[in-house]
């Protein structure tokens, strides 16, 4: 097995800036056995694509390879067809009754009040507490048709999931995530049960009764909605701020509906939060030039195959002219991100509110990350606010 004894996903120089590790990966060893994470770790786009794409040897559901799952973990995320499918149709379903318009009107107005209320305070403005997370916590509240949960106490909650995706490295984060996940599927589990029959969760749970869908399932599912739609988007925002706020030629630069949805989609390309998702093997086969075999895990870099030069040229730069859809910030496959339009709507009607509003960011201090590897994320980007 090909080993790199170097990479230490949770060094400070790494959660700084982890695309240089990453190329040095794909360029020495794009499929390696990581003997701390104790599972391949793939960095290439070919190979990343491919795993993503093959639920037949490879899976979300654990369970295929007799590895076991927390019941707290069970949801559309970490089930396979046949299973995942119905789940994950019951949730299309619901998403699509929602009309796009007012949705988009929605996140417009939210994101638009936020702006306004940032250039109304004087001295530094943190951009990730004053306006990537509560714009994220109200959109997708707004979303799914019920109050914005107790700020602190999601707070607390959603960062124990977080860091409980890095458990791999550091296994004390495990458990305290496990007890998140069971405290905001019972949150969810009390929504469900003062649910009307109309809004995102008034339609899913009205679907499940329908489909037989386990109760569990339909909570863990619907947390897991809830928790991505705040953090996965918080982060994205959180990181796209960082770029916008060190270059605001890009948002000048985007002067057409097509020139911003190219924008988005780079974004998306470039500082998409999930760095990595991970697989199990469930049936031998090639990945690369390695043999991966039944129970081996396989962490799959999405972020360094988004910046794979064998498919985007100048992959670190931002190209408007690029081809729209190629990169994996959604995944592929079965498990492809079901959220993804909404996520890319959020991020597009956000670009535009930044747009409209003639707001200027002047860097106030040094941003700076949160410790987290699967899922990375700004704690924090002071700025001072200028109005045109």
């Amino acid at each position: 097995m090909a080993v790199d004894p170097v990479y230490e996903p949770l060094a400070p120089e790494v959660i700084a800036n982890p695309y240089p590790f990453y190329r040095r990966l794909r360029e020495i060893n794009p499929v390696y056995w990581h003997t701390v994470l104790d599972s391949w770790v793939v960095t290439r786009y070919q190979e990343c694509r491919q795993v993503l794409a093959d639920t037949t040897h490879f899976g979300s559901d654990f369970r295929r390879a007799g590895i076991p799952i927390p019941e707290t973990q069970l949801s559309v995320q970490s089930l396979d067809p046949p299973e995942h499918t119905a789940i994950r149709h019951l949730l299309v379903s619901a998403l699509h009754e929602q009309p796009p318009a007012a949705m988009r009107q929605q996140v417009a107005d939210i994101a638009a009040a936020r702006l306004s209320e940032l250039v109304g305070r004087a001295g530094t403005v943190d951009l990730v507490s004053d306006f990537a997370r509560p714009v994220a916590l109200r959109t997708i509240s707004a979303f799914l048709g019920v109050p914005p949960p107790d700020g602190p106490t999601f707070e607390q909650w959603s960062n124990a999931i977080v860091r409980s995706m890095d458990a791999g490295l550091e296994p004390d984060r495990a458990e305290p995530g496990n007890q998140a996940r069971a405290e905001l599927s019972r949150m969810v589990g009390e929504w469900l049960r003062d649910a009307g029959e109309e809004g995102f969760i008034g339609v899913a749970r009205a679907t499940a009764r329908r489909q037989d869908v386990p109760a569990a399932v339909l909570a863990n599912s619907l947390r897991a909605v809830l928790h991505a739609g705040y953090e996965s988007v918080s982060r994205l925002l959180g990181a796209v701020l960082v770029r916008l706020v060190a270059d605001p030629g890009l948002l000048a630069g985007a002067a057409t509906p097509h020139d911003t949805d190219s924008l988005v989609d780079e974004l998306l390309r470039l500082d998409g939060p999930v760095q990595a998702d991970a697989r199990v093997c469930v049936t031998e086969c090639a990945v690369g030039t390695q043999t991966v075999r039944r129970g081996d895990v396989l962490v799959l870099f999405i972020a360094a195959a988004n910046r794979d030069p064998a498919v985007f040229a100048a992959p670190d730069a931002v190209d408007l002219s690029r081809r729209r859809g190629m990169h994996l910030a959604f995944g592929r496959g079965a498990h492809a991100c079901l959220g993804a339009a909404l996520a890319t709507m959020q991020l597009r009607e956000v670009v535009n509110a930044l747009q409209a509003s003639r707001i200027q960011f002047t860097p106030a201090g040094p941003s700076s990350y949160e410790p987290t590897a699967t899922l990375r994320g700004v704690a924090q980007l002071p700025v001072t606010v200028r109005q045109e």
